[in-house]
């Protein structure tokens, strides 16, 4: 390959070491992965090529270049909630929920740089200026459910002018004050249920008020200028940061986003939530149904995304719950009755053993067999080699749902300072019994954020104590300015560096990969795990034994 300056490349090896000079035997300066971004520094060997990467300069072999941009999804440490950062192979920015803090936003200033960025229009920064330039686009956002350990993050991110939001995805259930001169007489109405009026059709009961085109979202938001309502405020602050932000609401019937459909190389299949056409006086429009209070109802419709690359299918599932599972296997797996009522009576009469009679016998085999033809049908629809753990690894799921999936990797993303225990015992328990393979991979980002900085948290204060002093005593404005800064960014790392689960994948190569907590040596900073398509089965296997010992 013939390098040149100025172009793009990117690691093509499942990882490789950047060295001092260009020799095997020279010494580790970093540990790359595969789709790690590379840009040529001009010199080179005959298979050698000195390279800048991960903010270190060495050199790589040239058998690990390639010009072709990878997937890279990135399971950030967000504390208690959800957050996904995606760079598409067509170097699109794709966000999917973001926690409730400031880290999703602390990513992107660390990622992007924007702290150091030069904005048009921010800072007193003109056209023209040198080092000036547009607001990084952020391509599509998605909101899996208006949960606060979902979306509040996104708050800081569309406040800040560096950063552009283009398309922001939704599921169309919006919370907003209701007063009583706003209720249709018409429509049921819930007490601590701020969704919008609700409508009985049959035996069920659906949400009226849901916000599904664009005009109407931003006509909400302007109805609600002053609202302390959070989820309107944050999408607020996206209309504020770009007036023509789109905002899409999706369901099952979208089939795929619009520029990820069934003939790209990329895929986002939409499996829910799932919408039901309703009536009500001279209108009708798709509307989801109530699947128990307000709180089940927003978690169990939140918005699924099936990621598709060459053979690697990945799920992104939001807060789904039991109800919202049961829903879903009815339609998909053509269920006649509620999953995990059948779940509860094989379990009653597992636990009686010996007890059992012959007519429970009888019931014990015909509901397993109910659920085996559930999740074959289920599975054409739903099994993925990576599944986000839907609601950070609560015990309120289906074990035949876990079964659907039948997953070889499990991410599980959770926080400390929470009330719920997350991840679960039974639930972690549950992932390993019903994914594939002799050693499924279960990932938590939790549990991936124990490190030394964190461990010794009194030597981390006294770091940013010291920053804080110099800060104080600094003689100039612009001293204190950059103190800050760096500051800032050093706290910005920590979001990267601690926690966060790596996926990158060409649709052929596969890795998932978290950084080793106290490495032993530069040439082996990351943990890293290899799925490989076996053409016998027909699936992607783990193959590799992560860290090295």
């Amino acid at each position: 390959m013939a390098l040149r300056r100025g172009i793009n490349y990117f690691v093509s090896v499942i990882d490789v070491v950047l060295r001092s000079s260009s020799s095997d035997d020279a010494n580790a300066v970093n540990h790359l992965l595969l789709g790690d971004w590379l840009r040529f520094a001009g010199e080179e060997t005959t298979d050698w090529a000195k390279v800048r990467s991960r903010g270190n300069t060495g050199w790589l072999p040239k058998s690990s270049f390639s010009e072709k941009r990878l997937l890279e999804v990135n399971f950030l440490d967000i504390g208690q909630g959800d957050g996904c950062h995606i760079v598409t192979p067509g170097d699109e920015i794709i966000l999917i929920d973001s926690g409730e803090g400031d880290n999703m936003f602390r990513f992107l200033n660390w990622r992007y740089n924007l702290r150091r960025l030069k904005v048009i229009g921010v800072d007193g920064v003109k056209e023209g200026d040198q080092g000036a330039r547009a607001a990084v686009n952020l391509d599509h956002v998605v909101i899996s459910h208006p949960d606060k350990d979902h979306y509040y993050g996104f708050r800081d991110v569309f406040e800040n002018r560096k950063l552009k939001p283009l398309n922001i995805y939704h599921n169309s259930l919006v919370e907003r004050s209701i007063g009583n001169g706003d209720r249709d007489p018409g429509l049921r109405y819930y007490s601590n249920d701020d969704l919008g009026g609700y409508v009985e059709n049959g035996d069920e009961t659906y949400v009226w008020d849901v916000i599904t085109t664009n005009r109407q979202m931003h006509d909400l938001i302007v109805e609600h200028a002053s609202t302390r309502k959070l989820y309107l405020s944050t999408l607020r602050a996206a209309r504020n940061n770009n007036p023509e932000v789109n905002f899409i609401a999706l369901n099952k019937e979208d089939d795929y986003i619009d520029g990820f459909g069934e003939s790209e190389e990329l895929r986002f299949k939409v499996l829910g939530p799932i919408t039901e056409k309703i009536t009500y006086g001279n209108e009708s429009k798709q509307c989801l149904i109530r699947l128990g209070d307000k709180s089940v109802t927003k978690n169990g419709h939140s918005v699924i995304l099936q990621l598709q690359i060459g053979r690697l299918k990945v799920m992104l599932g939001g807060d789904l719950n039991t109800q919202s599972e049961d829903y879903l296997l009815q339609h998909y797996g053509g269920a006649t009755r509620a999953v995990s009522k059948l779940e509860e009576r094989i379990y009653e009469l597992q636990a009686k053993g010996c007890h059992v009679d012959g007519a429970e016998m009888q019931e014990l085999a015909e509901m397993q067999t109910e659920i085996d033809a559930v999740v074959a049908r289920a599975r054409r629809h739903f099994q993925v080699d990576v599944t986000k753990a839907c609601h950070h690894g609560s015990h309120h799921f289906s074990e035949t749902f876990l079964k659907t999936l039948n997953a070889v990797v499990t991410v599980i993303s959770s926080g400390d300072n929470e009330s719920y225990s997350h991840p679960r015992p039974d639930a972690l328990g549950a992932f390993g019994k019903y994914s594939r393979g002799i050693r499924p991979l279960i990932f938590s980002t939790e549990l991936a954020r124990s490190t030394r900085e964190f461990i010794n948290v009194y030597d981390y204060i006294n770091i940013l104590r010291v920053y804080e002093r110099k800060i104080a005593e600094a003689s100039s404005q612009e001293e204190k300015n950059r103190l800050e800064q760096e500051m800032q960014e050093r706290k910005d790392r920590n979001v990267v560096v601690y926690g966060m689960i790596t996926l990158r994948t060409d649709g052929e190569k596969v890795i998932v990969a978290q950084k080793i907590e106290a490495p032993r040596k530069l040439s082996e900073k990351w943990d890293i795990h290899e799925l490989r398509y076996n053409n016998s089965t027909g699936q992607l296997e783990h193959v590799r034994s992560g860290a090295k010992h």
